[in-house]
């Protein structure tokens, strides 16, 4: 990834944010590269969270520019703005489908809302995302009738009803049994690999950062602490903390593991 003649589809820069006078994010940059799988880690509270709603647009930043696709989302209004975000899809970590809706009309409502195409192709659409997610089948169900991965599965379907060029997914994995996530994971790798799409994934789970993430960057009081790719972060970085982070030991731990006096 991240070959010289690639072009960021995502640019982050000199980003500073927070909510009122609480600033939780400091002159953050960095970019991403399309179809990179790209995660976004540190502990908590150190604003994850708050990164990935600036960078969808849910809330304006106090400084900075973010670029979706060559495109300044902070400046964009009206109908460019609106543009832009077709370009994203997104997932929460709670999964977000609306209980008392199918999985067929929750995936169709971001159709109703940015398309004016007739019910029968919105429903051929519907069925095709279910099936890129493994759900074929489950159009007619509820929400509740579904597993916590199905329900995953699900938001993801939705949040691809427009063919985005980025998906954001908040914390994908919470909640899920090993095998659940590994499934998972392998879902994510299959879309990123076969359809082109870019990952930007807010997580804090170790072992499906090694196994989907191609770079990582690493929050910490408000700053990047680090980035790159996973292990070599987990083997060379100058950042105790980094290390320790990656290899699920204390910052003490990692000083006596390391020699570190």
């Amino acid at each position: 990834m991240n070959p010289a003649h690639d072009k960021p589809i995502i640019e982050v820069t000199g980003l500073t944010a927070g909510y009122g006078e609480d600033i939780i994010l400091r002159d953050i940059s960095f970019q991403v590269y399309p179809g990179e799988v790209f995660c976004i880690l540190g502990g908590s509270g150190c604003g994850k969270s708050t990164l990935m709603k600036q960078m969808i647009g849910l809330y304006h930043p106090s400084s900075g520019k973010i670029s979706l696709d060559g495109e300044d989302i902070v400046t964009a209004e009206g109908r460019m703005r609106k543009n832009i975000l077709r370009k994203i899809g997104v997932t929460y970590q709670s999964g977000a489908l609306f209980g008392s809706m199918t999985l067929k009309e929750n995936i169709k409502l971001p159709l109703e809302e940015f398309t004016k195409l007739p019910h029968d192709a919105m429903d051929l659409i519907a069925s095709m995302k279910l099936k890129l997610v493994g759900l074929t089948g489950f159009g007619d169900h509820l929400p509740a009738e579904l597993s916590g991965g199905m329900q995953k599965r699900a938001a993801i379907a939705r949040a691809m009803a427009l063919d985005p060029r980025i998906l954001f997914l908040d914390e994908p994995l919470a909640g899920l049994d090993p095998i659940t996530s590994a499934g998972l994971d392998a879902l994510i790798l299959s879309l990123a690999k076969n359809l082109g799409i870019t990952f930007v994934v807010v997580t804090h789970e170790l072992p499906s950062i090694y196994a989907i993430a191609d770079r990582v960057i690493m929050l910490d009081k408000g700053h990047i602490a680090a980035q790159g790719a996973p292990g070599e972060l987990r083997e060379k970085s100058d950042n105790v903390w980094v290390r320790a982070f990656f290899n699920r030991l204390s910052p003490q731990e990692q000083h006596q593991q390391s020699g570190t006096p």
